[in-house]
């Protein structure tokens, strides 16, 4: 009889200590986690893109507002948002020019340089990748293609 006792005790015991861990559980889930997402609405704000697709690749293209070039591409350099964009020069040439690279299968980067308009093509041994970028009154747009050869 004392056994009995002393079992259903234990397990009393063992139920209740369950229950306290079970309700600490679900406080713990009862709380909001705190993201980045006033962030990620402020950039969505500010950068407003779409996936396009082209003939043997693929492309997307953003409207930047409240910026400049220089600023976007030191973005695209900083975020590495193409592959290989550390081989970018510093600063966007003043000039149109070929910088050769010959590294991890790029043979060159191209900069095609207009008044309002900067075009960069970075040849690979296996395709192009093409970053334009064109200020249009106060926004820029972003456009970059991978083509495949």
């Amino acid at each position: 009889m004392k056994r009995i006792a002393c079992i259903a005790i234990l397990a009393l015991l063992f139920t209740n200590c369950k229950e306290n861990n079970s309700e600490k559980e679900v406080k713990a889930t009862k709380e909001p986690v705190k993201t980045n997402s006033t962030v990620k609405k402020v950039e969505e704000k500010k950068e407003d893109c779409k996936d396009i697709e082209v003939e043997m690749g693929s492309g997307r293209e953003c409207i930047l507002k409240n910026t400049d070039l220089a600023q976007v591409y030191q973005n695209i350099i900083q975020n590495k948002e193409v592959e290989e964009s550390a081989n970018f020069l510093s600063t966007i040439p003043s000039e149109s020019k070929s910088v050769p690279v010959n590294k991890n299968g790029l043979i060159s980067i191209d900069y095609e340089i207009t008044k309002e308009k900067v075009i960069i093509t970075m040849n690979y041994e296996g395709g192009v990748t093409e970053v334009t970028l064109e200020k249009i009154k106060d926004t820029i747009k972003k456009s970059i293609y991978h083509y495949a050869d």
